[in-house]
């Protein structure tokens, strides 16, 4: 009879592993892991921005012989966010060990603009990390704080929803951006609410290696938070026509077609006659340069920020 188990046992398969209780990164200033596939492993960048999946570069995803699904995984899109307004997509779901915590399907994309510079070949979800928490120490943050604890959407979503004065901004939090930046909508909500006015002061915001993109500065009130986190340098997408508009001399370096830049805060008649976006914010180093430990806790479906705000934020 034991032998007649073993060999059920082994008939199987191996037994699932058990998602490691805890991963420990370093955001100095960008969390990094390793990423291993059939052929070989890739440094990349960990993004605490979207759901689960892995973002590459061409030539590394090339070195590695990634081949796209037949016939439904390689395709064209044309995006005023993408370097040249458009770039070719490929992809698949990869078997893909991020971090070290053990293989797992995963959506994989590879693009053939530069999403990271070199020597990282990409950015992976935090999600992808089969684990029950990963949590990301600051060594740029002072040291203690207060803690604050932040709902997830879901179990294996990565943003938060925030309600504000009757309307959702979905928000999330990423070490890849220097500031704090929020699309047409979120920008529109913030303002209608009293938690933030606009500068009319134009800076350039660089999501991705070889892309700038217009903001304007906004000025938050005294107090205004979200969920108990304030808001520090936030900053609203606009056209290229709108930073003209407010400061010719900041839309020196600007490229892209705003024609489609449904996250902009447009001028024109035809482009307010747009479908907008779902209102979005990110929140960037700003913010989490102030926070000396950033922890996604899976089975809580939250994130817990520790963090030491300067006085009067």
């Amino acid at each position: 009879m034991r032998g007649f188990l073993l060999l059920c046992l082994f008939a199987a398969g191996p037994l699932m592993a058990k998602p490691a209780p805890l991963v420990e990164l370093t955001a100095d200033p960008v969390p990094l892991t390793t990423v291993a596939m059939k052929h070989g492993s890739l440094p990349v960048r960990v993004s605490l921005g979207f759901d689960k999946a892995l973002v590459l570069n061409l030539e590394p995803a090339r070195r590695l012989k990634l081949k796209p699904f037949p016939l439904i995984g390689k395709f064209k899109v044309n995006n005023p966010q993408v370097p040249g307004g458009e770039a070719i997509i490929r992809g698949n779901l990869l078997n893909v060990d991020t971090g070290g915590t053990g293989s797992q399907k995963i959506p994989t994309i590879w693009i053939d603009k530069d999403v990271v510079p070199a020597p990282e070949a990409g950015v992976v979800s935090v999600m992808a990390f089969d684990a029950e928490r990963v949590r990301i120490a600051n060594p740029r943050a002072p040291s203690g704080g207060q803690s604050h604890r932040l709902a997830r959407a879901g179990g294996g979503e990565a943003h938060v929803k925030w309600r504000v004065g009757g309307e959702t901004v979905r928000v999330i939090f990423d070490f890849t951006s220097e500031a704090s930046v929020l699309n047409a909508g979120a920008a529109e909500i913030l303002a209608a609410n009293g938690l933030v006015r606009r500068t009319g002061r134009v800076a350039l915001w660089s999501p991705v290696p070889a892309l700038q993109l217009p903001v304007e500065l906004l000025e938050p009130v005294a107090g205004a938070r979200m969920q108990g986190i304030p808001l520090i340098s936030p900053a609203a997408r606009i056209t290229r026509d709108r930073a003209r508009e407010l400061d010719a001399r900041a839309a020196a370096g600007i490229a892209g077609d705003d024609d489609d830049d449904e996250d902009a805060i447009v001028v024109t008649a035809k482009s307010e006659r747009k479908e907008k976006r779902a209102p979005w914010m990110l929140i960037g180093r700003d913010v989490l340069d102030h926070c000396g430990q950033v922890e996604m806790d899976r089975p809580g479906k939250a994130w817990i920020l520790t963090c030491q705000f300067p006085a009067g934020n």
